[in-house]
């Protein structure tokens, strides 16, 4: 063996182990979940505490303890209080982060309950939260302090429900865990739910670049169960009562489809490890939603749905975004163009550098002419995040941006491939 791959073995392995030394002296068995309220306007928010949990299960790893992505609207950073050392971090978005760049917005306040998990720690922590600013820099939201030991921490698993590995590839702790859980399911529809789970593993792991680490990812079924079939269209009179009061028509858009109800989904959840949740909808009309590092939201039974699941997932698990830009949407100027947008998959080219110019060709003119001699090729092509000015992104199509199963292109497949290994080292 090569002595510099023998030294560069060495330093992983010692790495390694000084990481899972951390995870043991720091953290115990099972999760912290803390709820909280996040209101809002357009120019101000709110951070106030609700509930504490001790859930059973830890899914994430346990050797990337800190988020090194700086992908998402908010993080949050853990320090064990004895001795002041960040011990965990988790970067993500929330519906009310983008709820904040509606037209309501600008002249009311609203009120949605949030949740962020972490392993249970063994000591009094210190969070601090911050909030991204519209130009990409990061500002201290609040910090709050938890003992572990508080009795009011509840041990209580809120909605008990027998829940399914589907997808069996390890250690959850190894794996990046997905559980897929039931909205608009009756009691009686519950095993349509599993087969409808079944059949969305396998859109799942038939797509590129999920197909190539299948190894690397374990899926759960939770078949949480609803009083009603289907799901609330506002905008066509109909409702129903489902468990997760998921609902179309979220911001004034017919096709986006989402739910508030943060507290029920996360405690249906809980009966299972997991690093991501995907909420199916018993329902066969078009769309869904996909929040980053929040959940994944979309309907059964559309003929477009093995799209719809993986380009939500797409936004929800790799912090992809919309490449399109003709399609309504309810948020209003939600880009600045004067600074790089967090996500990877597209780029203002105030810092180019930073995204993929590296896998540009030297010789693809960039911003790149979306002509037809262009379509297959890797560049900076205008459109995206909304707006047909300003921002741009890599290829003519992806799956991010036409209605396009398997079809990710390489800078939104090299994004996947990054988060799949973050959660399974």
């Amino acid at each position: 063996m090569p002595i510099n791959l023998i030294f560069s073995t060495i330093i992983f392995l010692l790495t390694s182990i000084s990481t899972a030394q951390d995870f043991n002296t720091y953290f115990a068995k099972g999760s912290l979940r803390i709820d909280y309220i996040h209101s809002a306007t357009f120019n101000d928010e709110l951070f106030s505490v609700d509930n504490f949990f001790h859930e059973p299960f830890w899914g994430g790893s346990q050797l990337n303890l800190i988020d090194t992505f700086d992908y998402g609207a908010y993080k949050f950073e853990v320090y064990d209080s004895t001795n002041n050392k960040l011990i965990y971090s988790r970067n993500y978005s929330t519906l009310c982060g983008e709820w904040k760049y509606t037209k309501e917005a600008k002249s009311l306040w609203r009120s949605f309950s949030e949740s962020v998990i972490m392993p249970f720690p063994k000591n009094t922590i210190k969070l601090k939260f911050y909030k991204r600013l519209k130009n990409m820099k990061w500002e201290l939201w609040t910090k709050i302090y938890v003992n572990p030991k508080n009795y009011m921490i509840s041990p209580t698993l809120k909605t008990p429900i027998k829940s399914f590995k589907i997808h069996d590839s390890g250690d959850a702790s190894k794996k990046l865990d997905i559980v897929l859980i039931a909205e608009g399911y009756t009691q009686s529809e519950i095993q349509k739910f599993m087969n409808d789970a079944q059949r969305f593993k396998d859109y799942l792991l038939a797509c590129d670049p999920f197909k190539q680490y299948k190894s690397d990812i374990n899926i759960w079924a939770i078949p949480s169960v609803s009083v009603e079939s289907g799901t609330d269209i506002p905008g066509k009179g109909i409702y129903k009562n489902t468990l997760f009061d998921s609902h179309f028509y979220t911001f004034g858009t017919e096709r986006y489809l989402n739910t508030t109800n943060n507290i029920a989904i996360r405690n249906a959840a809980a009966n299972a490890p997991y690093d991501q949740i995907y909420i199916l909808v018993n329902t066969d009309k078009y769309g869904g939603a996909g929040i980053y590092n929040f959940y994944s939201i979309c309907t059964a039974d559309n003929k477009y749905s093995d799209f719809v699941f993986t380009h939500e997932f797409g936004h929800a698990f790799a912090g992809l975004a919309d490449e399109y830009y003709t399609s309504e949407v309810g948020v209003e100027d939600f880009y600045d163009l004067n600074s790089e947008p967090w996500e990877p998959n597209i780029t203002t080219l105030v810092d180019f550098n930073k995204k993929w110019k590296s896998m540009v060709a030297n010789s693809t003119p960039i911003p790149t002419p979306d002509i037809e001699e262009n379509a297959d090729i890797l560049g900076a092509f205008e459109g995206g995040g909304y707006i047909a000015k300003g921002i741009y992104r890599p290829k003519h199509d992806c799956s991010m941006k036409s209605i396009r199963y398997n079809d990710f292109c390489p800078v939104c497949t090299k994004a996947i491939i990054d988060r799949i290994k973050f959660y399974s080292k």
